[in-house]
């Protein structure tokens, strides 16, 4: 492999300042956070208490309280994350409101906010990839911010974010799920087919990704953790190397991967070996496309859920 990237899906004040550094020296290039994330950190960490006393003193609030927090944060990784910097790698990642998913001009609008605020180049803004989302990256990308396309599922959306980043040189990363399919279906198939949805169907949108040519694009595989049925737990990341892809994986993922030692590549996987396997499932009745939809609705309302509980507890 001449350019498989590891990234860090976790970020908070303490991971910052003491093992942030010591991942990058083992191999990580790159940080990404959600709503989710940032809900557990500002909650469990105290790290956070004096500048969210400070902040609540001066009268700030809400969610202009939260932007300080995860802007300050942001900067701080941006920084620590500078020498593997190049435009590919480097970058850390933070969400715009995921109430907006559905509002392209206010997505354009707090991307470019947060973006001019963190002040820096290593930063890339996620955006879900909704319909009026790829009409928001669209733009961004003109205006050269750095985009994660978060919440990808079909590559009918990855189709759209290709269309989008045409003729462009600005970065964009589009982040496939992965685990979740495998979650939600693997108890209506059989034990040869389960733990592979996901993998099927990264790989489907990595041959797509590849066949574009695009520069500027890179697929990046995302919700990569591991939830029980006997996985090891670096097997999202494992089954996924390939050439020019990024695997962002929680650290217990991270952790198993690094001490597993070399791997070699599994990807591109075939074209008529993936239908196959996608045949297997329409021959079980799953409805793929439905399951898409439905995946990318619950991820919405997840990361809303998050978000709002966020500026509850910091109103």
């Amino acid at each position: 492999m001449n350019s498989f990237s590891l990234w860090i899906d976790y970020l908070d004040r303490d991971f910052i300042d003491s093992d942030l550094p010591k991942y990058l020296e083992r191999g990580a290039r790159g940080v990404t956070t959600n709503p989710a994330i940032f809900q557990q950190a500002i909650a469990n960490k105290a790290a956070y208490k004096s500048q969210i006393a400070a902040l609540k003193g001066t009268g700030v609030a809400g969610k202009r309280l939260y932007e300080a927090l995860a802007i300050a944060d942001a900067q701080n990784a941006a920084d620590a994350l500078k020498p593997c910097f190049d435009n590919q790698d480097g970058f850390v990642s933070i969400e715009v409101d995921p109430a907006f998913a559905h509002d392209a001009p206010s997505t354009i609008e707090e991307a470019r906010r947060l973006h001019k605020a963190i002040g820096r180049k290593n930063v890339m803004i996620k955006v879900p990839a909704t319909n009026e989302g790829v009409i928001a990256i669209k733009e961004l990308l003109k205006l050269g911010v750095p985009t994660n396309a978060t919440l990808v599922f079909s590559t009918a959306q990855t189709q759209k974010l290709l269309n989008a980043a045409k003729d462009n040189e600005t970065p964009l990363v589009i982040s496939v799920f992965v685990s979740r399919f495998d979650r939600a279906i693997d108890d209506r198939l059989p034990k040869e087919l389960r733990a592979k949805t996901g993998i099927m169907n990264a790989a489907n949108h990595y041959n797509l990704i590849a066949n574009a040519a695009r520069k500027n694009v890179r697929v990046l595989f995302a919700s990569t953790g591991v939830k029980g049925g006997g996985l090891s737990a670096d097997y999202y990341v494992s089954e996924l190397l390939g050439d020019n892809a990024i695997n962002t994986a929680p650290l217990a993922a991270i952790d198993a991967f690094l001490a597993g030692g070399e791997r070699e590549s599994r990807l591109p996987i075939a074209p008529d070996q993936i239908s196959a396997f996608f045949g297997e499932l329409d021959a079980k009745d799953i409805n793929f496309e439905r399951l898409c939809d439905k995946l990318l609705s619950e991820g919405l309302a997840q990361f809303e859920r998050a978000f709002s509980d966020i500026i509850s507890t910091l109103a």
